[in-house]
């Protein structure tokens, strides 16, 4: 029994020691009571013997905000059920600032929680925080409105919250000037102020965005969203200019209260939607509604897996010579089966892909399964038959493009000569000099390089003499309009340079038959064969088209 005192002593000595604050709460499945606090602690928070076995509430009856969010601040760790870091900065009642705080559970016998012990670095803090720490902590210092930290520490859970951001605030502050700008922002808070009194919180997010928070319920937020266009409406004066400025809102509104943090992330949906809509909107989120920013981020997670999740699969769509009345090139197209939500569009999926950069590994994938289903289609449209895939801007300036190529194609057996790389105007005109050089030593390598939706980019014909291609695909816009003239041109054109030409996107048999009478070469679209899996494929002739072809 001696020797367990005498470590009980040693420890509280040790404890005692420390320059870091020690705090010991005892947890009774309601409150919690002082139990400990050593003597760095007990310098810092001003809290001594005589506060044991009291609660925060007790303790901080003079300051009931503080008290609450110090009991907030512990129900995280009873929630959890971990230990939970806080960074610095927090109000204590001496008038000094906290520094970085761990808060950890002490678990009884029955694995419930007995206690939870804090450990608290004091900050040093300097002149100016020190003379008046609680609005250094709790408020934006350029205009006095309550900051992030105010609302997530003190609003709770809110019923709604409004996320304003003023329209093209960047070229206010780019052609006025960054101190033209503040002024901006310290009158438009001023607004807000005087529109919205108790039960509303008001904030600045950060840059100019500011926060309206509601602590009862908003049973029409949308009018209040107005009131906040209209705080707007006057013009600002500044430095002698009248400034006119508008913002754009998003809401998230909920008949209970609600986390901040999901009405934080749904106002902002809502406010990408409103932006989107043009300047000075509004928008309040729904559930219901279908937001592209939020599906793109979902296909953003799920992409990473699709590969070994094996969801990825090839379309090919047959091209059509009608002089030789033969498919000479089948293309292949990605498609994503992405389970329950089935097959989704290239076009909603691809420019994720290339944004993210996963459309790297994504297009290697494609390379090698066409090399692996070339045996199939050879066997259908015969060995002279080429396979056009198409090369994104990612994939083409990835350091070792070209030898990556080269390998996977070597790896499965097959040769350059049987691949038609496709690249857009778009990323031949991203960097003329470096993209041409790299096709031409492609080109020299054996590939065939053609350029896909010729007439929808902005390279002149002047500039397309200098890039080194094959041939062009004829946009199925051009089809669509059928303008002889134009089309005749473009056809002229491509032999004058020793290009062969495909239309694009054909569908009836008068396109076809047109477009035969003009020269054109070669033909894809529905008419010829939709897209489809391998085995699918028809075999080789189209019987129901040669008597039209001459």
């Amino acid at each position: 029994m001696e020797d367990r005192n005498q470590q009980e002593h040693d420890l509280a000595r040790f404890l005692h020691a420390l320059e870091d604050c020690i705090y010991v709460m005892d947890w009774d499945g309601e409150h919690f009571r002082y139990r400990y606090v050593n003597r760095a602690a007990a310098e810092l928070s001003g809290i001594g013997s005589e506060h044991m076995g009291q609660t925060f509430f007790e303790v901080f009856g003079h300051e009931p905000e503080m008290g609450r969010y110090l009991h907030h601040k512990y129900m995280k760790v009873i929630d959890e059920r971990r230990s939970i870091r806080f960074a610095d900065g927090t109000l204590l009642p001496s008038g000094a600032l906290s520094g970085e705080s761990i808060l950890s559970p002490i678990f009884g016998p029955r694995e419930e929680i007995e206690a939870v012990v804090c450990m608290t670095r004091d900050m040093a803090a300097g002149p100016e925080r020190a003379r008046n720490p609680h609005h250094y902590a709790y408020h934006d210092e350029l205009t006095q409105l309550f900051n992030r930290r105010f609302l997530y520490e003190f609003t709770n859970k809110p019923f709604s919250l409004f996320l304003i951001d003023l329209d093209n605030f960047k070229n206010i502050n780019d052609a006025l000037g960054h101190e033209t700008g503040d002024t901006l922002l310290i009158e438009v808070a001023e607004r807000f102020r005087q529109s919205f009194g108790a039960p509303y919180v008001i904030a600045r997010q950060g840059a100019d965005e500011f926060i309206i928070a509601c602590d009862k319920p908003t049973p029409y937020p949308e009018e209040k969203a107005k009131l906040i266009l209209e705080a707007l409406d006057r013009p600002f004066l500044l430095n002698d200019r009248m400034i006119r400025v508008s913002a754009s809102v998003g809401i998230s509104s909920s008949p209970e209260r609600t986390d901040l943090s999901t009405l934080l992330r749904q106002a902002d949906i809502a406010l990408y939607y409103a932006k989107s809509r043009g300047r000075s909107r509004y928008h309040l989120y729904n559930e219901a509604f279908r937001y592209d920013q939020v599906v793109k981020f979902d296909y953003e997670i799920a992409l990473n897996q699709c590969i070994e999740r094996e969801e990825l699969l090839l379309h090919y769509q047959p091209i059509f010579n009608a002089s030789r009345s033969k498919v000479v090139e089948v293309e292949a197209l990605l498609r994503w089966n992405l389970g329950h939500a089935g097959l989704v569009s290239p076009a909603d999926f691809i420019p994720v892909a290339e944004e993210t950069g996963l459309i790297v590994p994504i297009g290697e994938w494609v390379i090698r399964q066409v090399c692996r289903d070339f045996p199939k289609i050879s066997e259908k449209f015969g060995p002279d038959v080429r396979i056009a895939v198409n090369i994104s801007r990612a994939q083409f300036e990835e350091e070792h493009f070209v030898e990556r190529l080269n390998a996977i194609i070597a790896e499965e057996g097959l040769t350059p000569a049987q691949f038609d790389l496709e690249v857009t105007e778009t990323l031949v005109m991203r960097n003329l000099e470096e993209i041409c050089a790299t096709l031409k030593r492609l080109r020299e390598q054996g590939y065939m390089i053609s350029l896909d939706d010729f007439g929808t980019g902005y390279s002149s014909l002047g500039i397309l003499a200098q890039i080194p291609i094959d041939k062009f695909k004829i946009d199925r816009s051009f089809i669509v309009q059928m303008n002889p003239a134009v089309i005749s041109a473009l056809l002229v054109m491509a032999r004058a340079m020793d290009l062969d030409v495909v239309a694009e996107g054909v569908e009836d048999r008068d396109q076809l038959l047109r477009l035969v009478d003009m020269g054109c070469p070669s033909i894809q679209g529905y008419l010829i064969c939709r897209p489809m899996g391998i085995e699918d494929l028809p075999d080789v002739g189209f019987p129901d088209l040669q008597s039209h072809v001459v």
